[in-house]
């Protein structure tokens, strides 16, 4: 009894010729590459699934850069590289207003990039004094448990700002410098 085609499931005559992997039997002219659809007579990969590539196609394959965000292939050459990955310029967008940030500073919460506006308005802390929040790399000062501008931070008596740690806060929880105090 001869065997079948594990593609065609028709029997095997004399002078078939035969491609065989993993104990599983083809037509030659029916082990064919799963991209370009071409009888595979060299060298080939396994995808799983009973689906195989051809070398040519593999080695185009492994050429294209696809786009983290759109599974689209990057076909000219320009992406930005966000975590390392390829991602086209326009697909780089803020998480919540959606503006692209190809060529903008961006600030990442919770893995996500966002604007800097937007970050700022979501979720950048704000001074004690001012209440404007801080923009991203803001030199801030915190004092019992609040956070303030550089130049927010002064002693209630005199005014100037207090750059060192020796201040002193009265009893009515304002803020004195070494010379006031």
């Amino acid at each position: 009894m001869s065997s079948k085609c594990v593609q065609c499931e028709k029997p095997f005559v004399n002078g078939d010729k035969k491609s065989k992997y993993k104990d599983l039997e083809y037509h030659q002219d029916c082990f064919r590459c799963s991209t370009c659809h071409q009888p595979i007579k060299d060298s080939f990969f396994n995808l799983g699934n009973d689906e195989y590539r051809c070398s040519d196609c593999q080695r185009k394959f492994e050429k294209l850069i696809y786009c983290i965000r759109c599974s689209k292939i990057i076909d000219d050459g320009s992406y930005i590289e966000y975590k390392g990955e390829p991602v086209h310029a326009d697909c780089f967008r803020c998480h919540s207003c959606s503006q692209a940030l190809g060529s903008m500073l961006y600030v990442e919460h919770n893995n996500q990039p966002y604007c800097v506006p937007c970050h700022m308005d979501q979720f950048a802390q704000s001074c004690a004094v001012c209440g404007r929040p801080f923009p991203p790399g803001t030199s801030t000062r915190k004092c019992e448990n609040q956070y303030f501008h550089i130049e927010c931070f002064r002693c209630f008596h005199c005014g100037k700002v207090i750059l060192t740690r020796n201040y002193l806060i009265n009893a009515d929880q304002q803020r004195l410098c070494d010379m006031c105090s």
